[in-house]
C-alpha cells in the first residue's frame, strides 16, 4: 500500500515538472511582433505589369512645366534603360479604411502617434512654413498622426476612403509585411506608373487637361492661373480613384499623394545603378518618394521625379507582389 501511494506521488511530481517545464518554454519563445502577424496576400485590386524594359529617368523634354527650374530635378539623370521582372502592383493607394484594419488586427502604434506630432499641410494664416505663391503651408502639429490628419481635433471617419497619411516607410513597411506584400522598388513603381509611355506624364508631354488625371495644387495657387483643365476639382486629398488610370489601369501614380518605395535614396543613383531589377542603393538615410501629392506643381508629379522623403500630410504608400 505504502508502494502505492510513493508510485501515485511520483506520478504526480512528473506532471506538475513537466507542465512547469512547458510553461517556462512557452513564455521563452520570442514573442511574435504585432507587424508579423499577417494575411494571406491576394492579387485582388492589383495589376500584373509585365516583365521588360523601359526607360527611366527624364529625358529632356519641352512642355513639362511652365514654370520648371530643371536644375532641381537632376537627380533624375541621365534617363537610361532599365529592365524588370513581372510584377503586380496595387491599383490605388492604401487607404485609410485598409491601414485602419491593419491597427485593429495587430496594435500598430506607427511612427507619428509615438512621437505625438507630424507635419500638417494648413491655411497660410496658420502655417509656420509657406509654400510660395499658394495659400497653403506646413505645420509641425502636435496630435497630428494617420487617424488624426489635421490635427488632434479631425478624424477619419468621414475620409476613409481617402489614402492614409503621416505614415513613415517603417509604418509602410510594416502594413506590408502583414498583407504578406512588399513596398514596390522604384524602378517598378516608375515603370507601372509611366503605364508603357515614355512621356513627361501618362498622358502626353503637356499639361492639357491633367485635371482628369491628377490631384494638384492648382486650386491653391495664388501667382500663377492654370487653365480650367488643369484645375482637378478638389481643395485636398482626394478619394483613391477620383481620375482617370494610367494605360495599365493604375490610379493616382501623379499627384494626391506622394508614395513611399523600398530603396535608399542617393541623388546621383542613376550613374552606375544596374539595368537589370535595380534595388537601389545598399544603405543610406532617406528613401525614395515618387508620384508627387496634392499639394505641389505639376513637376512633381511625372514618374521620373524622385526625392527623400519624410512623413507628412501628403504621403502614403501601395504595394505590390512578386509574380509567380
Amino acid at each position: 500500500m505504502l508502494k502505492r501511494k510513493y508510485f501515485v506521488i511520483a506520478i504526480i511530481l512528473v506532471i506538475v515538472i513537466s507542465g512547469g517545464v512547458l510553461v517556462w518554454q512557452y513564455q521563452q519563445k520570442p514573442k511574435e511582433k504585432p507587424e508579423e502577424i499577417s494575411v494571406k496576400a491576394t492579387t485582388e485590386n492589383m495589376v500584373l505589369i509585365p516583365a521588360g524594359v523601359f526607360l527611366m529617368g527624364r529625358e529632356n523634354r519641352e512642355g513639362w512645366s511652365p514654370m520648371a527650374a530643371p536644375e532641381m530635378f537632376n537627380d533624375e539623370l541621365p534617363a537610361h534603360e532599365v529592365y524588370v521582372d513581372a510584377f503586380y502592383i496595387d491599383k490605388y493607394e492604401v487607404t485609410n479604411r485598409q491601414f485602419k484594419e491593419f491597427v485593429d488586427n495587430t496594435g500598430y502604434v506607427t511612427d507619428a502617434e509615438r512621437e505625438g506630432a507630424s507635419e500638417v499641410m494648413i491655411s497660410v494664416d496658420q502655417a509656420t512654413t509657406l509654400i510660395q505663391g499658394t495659400d497653403i503651408g506646413w505645420k509641425w502639429m502636435e496630435g497630428a498622426a494617420w487617424d488624426t490628419p489635421d490635427g488632434p481635433s479631425s478624424n477619419i471617419s468621414e475620409i476613409m476612403d481617402h489614402p492614409v497619411v503621416h505614415v513613415t516607410w517603417n509604418d509602410a513597411n510594416a502594413y506590408a509585411k502583414w498583407a504578406g506584400k512588399r513596398l514596390p522598388t522604384e524602378a517598378e513603381w516608375e515603370k507601372a506608373a509611366r503605364g508603357g509611355t515614355n512621356t513627361n506624364w501618362f498622358w502626353g508631354d503637356n499639361l492639357d487637361s491633367s485635371g482628369k488625371y491628377a490631384n494638384i495644387y492648382g486650386e491653391h495657387r495664388k501667382d500663377y492661373i492654370y487653365p480650367a483643365e488643369v484645375l482637378d476639382g478638389f481643395y485636398g486629398i482626394a478619394p483613391v480613384g477620383s481620375f482617370q488610370p494610367n494605360q495599365f489601369g493604375l490610379y493616382d501614380t501623379a499627384g494626391n499623394v506622394f508614395e513611399w518605395v523600398a530603396d535608399w535614396y542617393q541623388y546621383d543613383y542613376f550613374n552606375n545603378s544596374p539595368r537589370d531589377n535595380p534595388q537601389g542603393p545598399a544603405t543610406g538615410t532617406e528613401k525614395v518618394i515618387k508620384g508627387g501629392t496634392w499639394h505641389l506643381c505639376e513637376c512633381y508629379i511625372r514618374p521620373a521625379n524622385r526625392q527623400p522623403g519624410e512623413r507628412n500630410h501628403g504621403l502614403g504608400f501601395r504595394l505590390a507582389l512578386d509574380a509567380e
